[in-house]
């Protein structure tokens, strides 16, 4: 768990070891034109290479195509409800894209111009765990929480990331996920483990020749896992900013569900401070862009730039709103609107940062 003494001692650490001058910190750029996609919230988003983005809203399970050259989200050709009836995961593999359906318990893949090439049921052998990516090799790969059990007890155990062969038959473990930050929940007069509110958790992703990276909460530290099985490469814990969650922390939380749903959520407990970054995306080079946690309603986001050397610069995000996506040019950022949620595209500042393969 990532209290606020072990970070002030771990705050100690680092500046006894004497003091290290910060990488350098550059501002992103906004680009002209925005996109209004009608949904409550967008949980993935991925970049095809005309320069349009695939974005899911998860409460509509809306699969929508971004375009800014024409300022519309349109619903993506071919995906219709009958299709996939309940998107819940969308990732890419080049322009082709995944959707994870828990409706008809498959993922099916599409094409760029909307037809349908693949249908593939989720493993039996993974309890039904929806594939999360995909390498150039057809290899997927999975996120496979532990059972909670009917005490939620079990949910202190690692999350696995498993790797099957293209055909589902064989299964390896890759990495192990941190268990979240528990608390205990009283629901309906039975006592039950659930993760604190904004406390964070471990990220990770896949790169095309099967690298998998994780990027560890609690450290902040990201570790790139080699598709031959040597030992993976690591930074070293990166600093990181101590920021408590604030009343507004909470407000701003239990208001993002329906009404009818708050007083559950306002029972959760909540963490001490904000987790060392809220998501993390990586380049095609493995470099890992960590996107920092900040204060409620900041004007501007801050990205941690990190590949195996360490952390290699800041980027400053004039926005309040979160990030969806990046792309080697490009951060995707989405803004709450009344309407649904405002997609802005900020261009890359340079210099890039350089990356040695991982």
């Amino acid at each position: 768990m990532r209290t606020l003494p072990a970070l002030l001692a771990a705050a100690g650490i680092a500046c006894s070891a004497g003091p290290t001058p910060p990488p350098p910190t550059y501002q992103a750029t906004l680009l002209p034109d925005t996109v209004l996609a009608p949904v409550v919230h967008v949980s993935h988003a991925a970049a095809r290479s005309d320069s349009l983005w695939v974005v899911l809203g998860i409460e509509e399970g809306a699969v929508l195509l971004a375009d800014f050259g024409t300022g519309t989200a349109t619903p993506y050709p071919g995906i219709r409800p009958e299709e996939v009836p309940g998107a819940s995961v969308l990732f890419a593999n080049g322009d082709t894209i995944f959707v994870a359906d828990w409706g008809l318990r498959r993922v099916t893949a599409w094409t760029a111009d909307g037809r349908r090439v693949d249908a593939v049921p989720t493993p039996a052998a993974l309890g039904g765990a929806f594939p999360r990516a995909r390498d150039a090799a057809g290899q997927w790969y999975f996120e496979v929480p532990p059972r909670p059990g009917p005490d939620g007890r079990g949910v202190r155990d690692s999350t696995a990331i498993v790797r099957s062969d293209p055909l589902m038959a064989r299964f390896d473990t890759v990495a192990q996920l941190a268990p979240p930050d528990l608390a205990e929940v009283d629901r309906d007069g039975r006592i039950r483990l659930e993760p604190r509110a904004l406390s964070g958790r471990d990220r990770w992703g896949v790169l095309r020749d099967g690298t998998v990276w994780v990027a560890r909460v609690n450290q902040n530290q990201v570790f790139w896992f080699p598709p031959s099985g040597a030992a993976a490469t690591r930074t070293r814990p990166l600093p990181d900013p101590i920021i408590p969650v604030e009343e507004m922390d909470r407000q701003m939380h239990i208001n993002r569900y329906p009404e009818e749903n708050r007083p559950n959520a306002a029972i959760i407990p909540f963490a001490l401070v904000k987790p060392a970054f809220e998501r993390a995306f990586a380049q095609a080079d493995g470099t890992v862009w960590l996107f920092k946690s900040a204060v409620a309603n900041d004007s501007v986001r801050t990205f941690q730039v990190a590949d195996s050397i360490g952390w290699r610069m800041s980027v400053e995000v004039p926005s309040y709103g979160i990030a969806l996506g990046i792309t080697e040019t490009e951060i995707l950022m989405g803004e709450q609107n009344p309407a649904g949620v405002r997609l802005l595209r900020y261009r890359i500042p340079s210099p890039p940062p350089t990356s040695p393969t991982p």
